[in-house]
């Protein structure tokens, strides 16, 4: 029976039903206070809803029941990175890839907790990871693209941006990080047509260039002020 309603409740999930997810993973618990899955979805609902002190105990009841849990150790250690809580999440993040090592979510996520904490070599071996595990996905070279540009290696940068459009051609956000790498290389026209296609896909990039102290060396650029609005 309770498999049957964990795939309820996971289809509610799927569907964007996340309050009726919630209440479902609930009542499961309430028959079943013993079942580590069912606390593992009630946490990635409470993390999707952005109730994260809720999913960290969730995750931790998880953990308690069932300690070789890598799912568990993957989604504590997300949610404990976007409390800022790194160190923290680097452990449970690597607690996940001890017990699982092909899993992608734990590698990515290690990458960027370690990039938050400027330890950018090992970062990038985390984001290559990463890509080995999934290269056809655009977020980890996205990100590798991040921590090489935060490196200084901006040819290599360029070639990360690049394949991630090559999978996404309307990642605004790889567009607008290009610019970046560009306008670094001293290459302005570049830098504003990679700027105008992040615009083009989305509006809000304009406010953000225009913000943006990357963006700084533009700033007495007439075809920047033209494109982001003024100075």
């Amino acid at each position: 029976m309770t498999e049957e309603l964990l795939k309820e409740a996971a289809a509610l999930e799927k569907y964007g039903h996340l309050e009726q997810a919630l209440n479902s993973y609930g009542r499961i618990l309430e028959m079943d206070n013993g079942n580590a899955e069912a606390w593992c979805a009630k946490g990635r609902v409470e993390s999707r809803l952005e109730r994260y002190d809720e999913a960290l105990k969730s995750y931790q009841r998880a953990l308690e029941l069932r300690p070789d849990f890598a799912r568990a150790w993957c989604n504590l250690g997300i949610v404990l990175q976007v409390l800022d809580r790194d160190d923290e999440a680097l452990e449970a993040l690597d607690r996940a890839i001890s017990l699982d090592p092909n899993c992608y979510e734990a590698w990515y996520n290690k990458g960027l907790a370690l990039r938050d904490l400027a330890r950018y070599e090992e970062s990038l071996a985390a984001l290559e990871q990463a890509v080995v595990l999934k290269p056809d996905e655009n977020d980890p070279w996205y990100s590798k693209g991040v921590t090489l540009r935060l490196m200084g290696r901006l040819d290599e940068a360029l070639e990360a941006f690049e394949k991630t459009l090559e999978i996404y051609e309307d990642d605004a956000e790889a567009w607008f990080e290009k610019a970046k790498v560009h306008l670094l290389k001293g290459d302005e026209p570049a830098a504003l047509n990679s700027l105008l296609k992040a615009v083009d896909i989305y509006e809000e990039y304009r406010e953000r260039a225009r913000e943006d102290e990357d963006f700084m060396p533009l700033r007495g650029n007439p075809d920047f002020l033209k494109l982001v609005g003024g100075a």
